[in-house]
């Protein structure tokens, strides 16, 4: 039985296996959490949800949505939203290589963009990026 954790993978390996992402963003690539230390910018993938899709009972397709940002500790938003840029330019219309499933579609539905306020430091994350819509078909 596939498992959505491949498509996961391939979300994060199209991202982290790009040259010009990774000048962008040299602190990473990671699924939910950065760890501490890092350098900044980098970039988080987060799955947010999951929907299977049933044709005469069997499963047609899964439908899956992603949470991809740009984290950086910041005053100004800039150089985070080139990392946005890029992640759009890599994930728009991707055909992504998925173990066990075929790639039918990924496009952003949402962008998103705000500040993250550590009261205790005044630190200031910026946060760019969008949710993304995987549409793939189990094989």
């Amino acid at each position: 039985m596939a498992s959505t954790a491949s498509v996961d993978a391939a979300v994060i390996a199209k991202l982290a296996n790009d040259a010009t992402l990774t000048s962008l963003a040299p602190g990473g690539v990671y699924r939910e959490v950065a760890p501490q230390g890092i350098s900044n910018p980098y970039v988080i993938i987060s799955p947010m949800s999951h929907q299977d899709a049933y044709s005469i009972g069997s499963q047609a397709f899964e439908e899956l949505r992603y949470l991809v940002k740009g984290v950086d500790l910041s005053t100004s938003g800039s150089t985070v939203q080139t990392v946005a840029n890029r992640i759009h330019v890599l994930l728009q219309n991707a055909v992504l290589t998925i173990t066990d499933y075929k790639c039918l579609l990924v496009q952003r539905e949402e962008r998103i963009a705000y500040v993250e306020v550590d009261d205790d430091s005044d630190r200031r994350y910026q946060h760019r990026g969008g949710l993304y819509f995987v549409l793939v078909e189990p094989t």
